[in-house]
């Protein structure tokens, strides 16, 4: 269900009052490019999105007003809070049984806690920047770095100008540069992760890894259910063809993808025709012949 659907933001201000919503930029830039396509068009609609201040936002914004006023008009003011992106991790399990796809969510979770257990004993901590700092004698700090690019930080209030601590919960270089600063002046600062949101912390991750997903037998030795109603199956109607695993492509993107007729090789994996990789061809492949 995309946002064309009237009444999805009101049903979901309504059942989560304080949940954020944020908007896909990807899905914003298929709509915008209906009206205005090209790189130009698309690059800019990308730097509005990663705007963290809104002046940085405004000038992006009269760029793309110098470029195409009609663009300028049509774009929306709410993309200055989007920048999310979609994630393709289930893809071979799309086209499973309910059951099978939740095997298949299960076995790939354990695989993830694994990996990231592992990346959690590798991890050793963070380097900071080194910037001009200077002190206002109370809770503000000026950090300069290239000329006319200073930016303001409260270390008691936890922001910064560039409003990049606010929005993701990293000190940005300026806050560590002003961290650092204390630290040089004798004030007990702590370490630099203690100033990371809870979220971000080692700890957080470790305890969030904590809970593991648990094996289970095959079907023959499930429990029998207990349940008097015997659930029966929803009536299917087997569609004609093989099912597709792939989202569906809107008509730009298809046009973009063929070139003179012919469906162009953009975005698609080659396969060396020896040895069946897919990181080389049969060019550079090292096996004997």
């Amino acid at each position: 269900m995309n946002d064309k659907q009237k009444g999805l933001l009101p049903a979901i201000e309504n059942l989560f009052p304080c949940a954020e919503h944020r908007f896909c930029v990807r899905n914003i830039h298929e709509n915008f490019k209906a009206s205005f396509r090209g790189k130009l068009y698309k690059d800019l609609l990308y730097k509005c999105a990663y705007a963290t201040t809104i002046p940085k936002f405004e000038t992006t914004m009269d760029e793309l007003k110098a470029f195409n006023q009609d663009a300028h008009l049509w774009f929306p003011t709410f993309i200055l809070n989007t920048g999310l992106r979609h994630t393709s991790l289930i893809v071979k399990g799309r086209d499973m049984p309910i059951i099978s796809a939740l095997e298949y969510i299960r076995e790939y979770l354990m695989r993830r806690i694994v990996n990231v257990l592992e990346v959690i004993d590798k991890s050793e901590g963070t380097n900071a920047a080194h910037y001009t700092v200077q002190w206002n004698g109370g809770d503000l700090y000026q950090v300069s770095g290239r000329p006319g690019k200073q930016r303001v930080v409260n270390l008691v209030k936890r922001t910064c100008t560039c409003r990049r601590w606010e929005l993701k919960g990293i000190p940005c270089e300026h806050v560590v540069a002003a961290i650092w600063y204390e630290a040089l002046n004798g004030e007990k600062v702590g370490a630099v992760e203690s100033w990371v949101h809870p979220v971000h912390r080692m700890d957080t991750w470790t305890q969030v890894c904590s809970f593991k997903i648990n094996p289970i037998n095959g079907k023959p030795l499930w429990p029998k259910s207990q349940v008097p109603t015997p659930l029966t199956h929803p009536k299917h109607n087997k569609q004609v063809g093989r099912p597709k695993k792939a989202r569906k492509r809107s008509t730009f993107e298809l046009e973009d993808l063929t070139q003179c007729g012919k469906l162009s090789k953009k975005e698609t994996k080659g396969a060396c025709s020896k040895c069946g990789s897919t990181r080389h061809n049969i060019r550079t492949c090292k096996q004997a012949r």
